[in-house]
């Protein structure tokens, strides 16, 4: 007959391997007990939220919405100026809180966000007075400023742009190895790549009707984090071509309506700004099949490349030097934006830019800090703005003409596959260089024209040819030949091959 029970042996095992299990479990038991002590409920660090927001509220002098500023407020603060009482118990577990920590808050798209840390730091960024957003720095990027006749590291704490004074915001990429600190001295030669940066902004509408324009100032208000005031609401059509309303006056209205312009938005992603190349670029040597590709002054400009080639070495170069930003080939609408801004009271408004007319197509029109006197031909008529613009050699931009079954047409670009909707501007297929109601707004094309169907119309003469037939692909600014067709409202259609006078221009962006 079979006995039920246990031996000694069997007993003895049992009792061990429970001491073991004990020894295992009871001491994360302690610390989970002793952690939601600690832990504080969602709903007392919601209260103890809403009484840091009404002290912002109450100091919000002391506390402005500035881009990526981080602001550090102490419970004890808080305590001592009667915005919460002691004891400050947690409401769901009755324990008491810690007065030692901090509530750290960031400034992010033009609101405050709250969290309880144990320790902040501080940090604050210089804006102007003029509204631009806060530049946004990416990794490996240094921010610089124009000081005694030489190029420094600037204090992000301190001034370092003025768009009212048309300084404009300048950072740069340094070549491998070398490390500066804030004052010290930033020469050309150390620096690989040169951004200036373009903030978030809306226009209004001035000739939004497929009309002739004389040159005129373009009204420009900066937009604080991504917020998007303008009337005017635009989205493309499968052929190309787009259609707007205002959400005020119902038709686009010259001299009313207001538009937040296309180029501040990337794919879905809503931008704060952009950073554009200070410089055409320029080529280093060739990695894995691509151009390393410089921005610097006093160069040569890269050129002979396809679209294709152009804009996978623009970005290929940006994943080497940098995490966080898409560095892609600049767009038509980003163009645009860049010559609206110029056109502004931010830029040299209604002053031309001058020509760089270099033969041998160096960025910044010459060798020897040659850029440093043609500050006519930047942007801002001062050492801040974007240079050769107008000028130098032609630029492909990523702006494409469809084919005439509405898809994306490479012609000779090289591009066997379309890239991403979000690296380049659609627009409808036409087989007349002056159907010029194929622009967009914002674009600078159909809008800055002062004989809407004329290839000279162009504001200050330049020259107004749309793509057509198998010349699908968009350059801009005119060539150092060109004469005064040259300019930054210069648009002409290329097959987007080879060419020993096109170059291009990069640009940096939110992902």
């Amino acid at each position: 007959m079979n006995k039920r029970g246990f031996t000694l042996v069997e007993l003895i095992g049992t009792i061990v391997i429970l001491l073991v299990l004990s020894l295992l479990v009871f001491p994360n038991l302690l610390n989970l007990i002793k952690n939601s002590k600690k832990d504080i409920s969602t709903s007392t660090k919601d209260f103890i939220y809403g009484q840091a927001k009404s002290y912002i509220y109450d100091n919000v002098n002391s506390y402005t919405l500035k881009e990526g500023n981080i602001y550090c407020i102490g419970l004890k603060d808080l305590v001592s100026k009667n915005y919460l009482n002691t004891p400050l118990k947690d409401a769901e577990s009755g324990n008491d809180i810690d007065l030692s920590k901090q509530i750290e808050v960031k400034v992010n798209n033009n609101d405050y966000s709250y969290e309880l840390v144990e320790t902040c730091t501080p940090k604050s960024y210089y804006t102007d007075n003029s509204g631009a957003n806060t530049p946004k720095l990416f990794n490996n990027m240094v921010p610089i400023k124009y000081e005694y006749e030489k190029w420094i590291v600037a204090n992000t704490s301190e001034k370092w742009y003025d768009y009212d004074a048309k300084e404009w915001a300048n950072a740069v990429v340094l070549n491998g190895g070398v490390t500066k600190n804030v004052g010290d001295e930033i020469t050309e030669d150390e620096v690989v790549q040169w951004y200036v940066w373009i903030p978030r902004y809306k226009y209004t509408i001035f000739n939004g009707n497929n009309g002739s324009a004389k040159e005129q100032l373009i009204d420009v208000t900066f937009e604080s984090g991504t917020n998007r005031t303008g009337t005017v609401t635009c989205s493309d059509n499968a052929d190309g071509s787009e259609t707007c309303t205002d959400n005020v006056y119902g038709n686009v209205t010259n001299g009313k309506s207001t538009y937040t312009h296309p180029a501040f938005k990337f794919g879905n992603t809503e931008l704060t700004g952009f950073w554009v190349g200070k410089f055409e670029v320029s080529g280093s040597y060739e990695q894995d099949g691509y151009t390393l590709i410089n921005i610097k002054p006093n160069v040569p400009s890269l050129r002979g490349k396809t679209v294709s080639q152009f804009f996978e070495s623009i970005q290929y170069t940006n994943m080497q030097m940098m995490t966080g930003a898409d560095g892609h080939m600049m767009k038509n609408m980003e163009w645009g934006a860049v010559a609206y801004l110029k056109q502004s009271k931010y830029g040299l408004g209604t002053t031309d830019i001058a020509i760089n007319d270099n033969s041998r197509f160096y960025t910044g029109g010459g060798q020897s800090d040659a850029y440093k006197t043609n500050v006519a031909q930047s942007t801002t008529g001062n050492i801040y703005g974007v240079y050769d613009m107008s000028g130098g050699a032609w630029e492909y931009v990523m702006g494409n003409m469809n084919n005439s079954s509405n898809a994306f047409y490479s012609s000779n670009a090289g591009f066997t596959t379309a890239p991403d909707a979000k690296y380049y501007d659609s627009y409808k297929y036409g087989t007349s260089y002056t159907s010029h109601a194929r622009g967009k707004l914002g674009d600078a094309t159909k809008e800055t024209l002062t004989t809407f169907g004329n290839t000279s119309g162009g504001w200050y003469g330049d020259s107004a040819s749309f793509p057509y037939s198998s010349s699908s692909w968009f350059h801009r600014g005119g060539f150092c030949f060109s004469g005064t067709g040259a300019g930054v409202f210069y648009f002409y259609g290329s097959s987007g091959g080879v060419s020993d006078y096109i170059s291009a221009r990069a640009v940096l962006s939110d992902q």
